[in-house]
């Protein structure tokens, strides 16, 4: 991956031992979505993801979290299990993000295909919460999220 890769979705910023990116979004859920699609862009090549014929294979993913930052961590980690466990690689095709008393909860679905179809490149082990944020810019009108995941 070129140091300071960036495309219009997301960002990508050099960093030893971990990866570090922001991810950008008109609406909460298409900023979590995108850091979804760039965490994936770590292992995989993600052109070749998004271009998959996916086998009809689907994975609800629901978390909790009591702020924004939990939330995404979660959503995130949530993700690397299913790649690990599950060997299942997806990209969300739907989400919804609600925030009920003083909680926040996501409900997404993903669909993909078994790793053994993809090439992979790397791994991702886990997500932290070093310098992670989820932010609204009032002027741009946009959410950015920031992750650092441990490779």
């Amino acid at each position: 991956m070129d140091e300071n890769q960036s495309t219009d979705k997301y960002k990508f910023f050099d960093k030893t031992a971990d990866a570090k990116f922001q991810a950008y979004g008109n609406t909460l859920e298409e900023a979590f979505k995108n850091a979804q699609e760039a965490m994936i862009s770590i292992i995989y090549n993600i052109e070749e993801v998004l271009d998959y014929e996916f086998d009809e294979q689907e994975r609800d993913v629901i978390v909790e979290g009591t702020n924004l930052e939990t939330l995404l961590y979660n959503f995130l980690e949530e993700v690397i299990f299913l790649m690990s466990a599950e060997l299942f690689v997806g990209v969300v095709k739907k989400i919804q993000i609600i925030h009920v008393d003083e909680m926040y909860k996501l409900k997404a679905i993903m669909e993909g295909t078994q790793a053994i179809n993809l090439e992979g490149h790397g791994e991702v082990k886990a997500v932290t919460y070093n310098e992670m944020y989820v932010k609204f810019d009032e002027e741009k009108g946009k959410y950015t999220v920031q992750v650092v995941v441990d490779l």
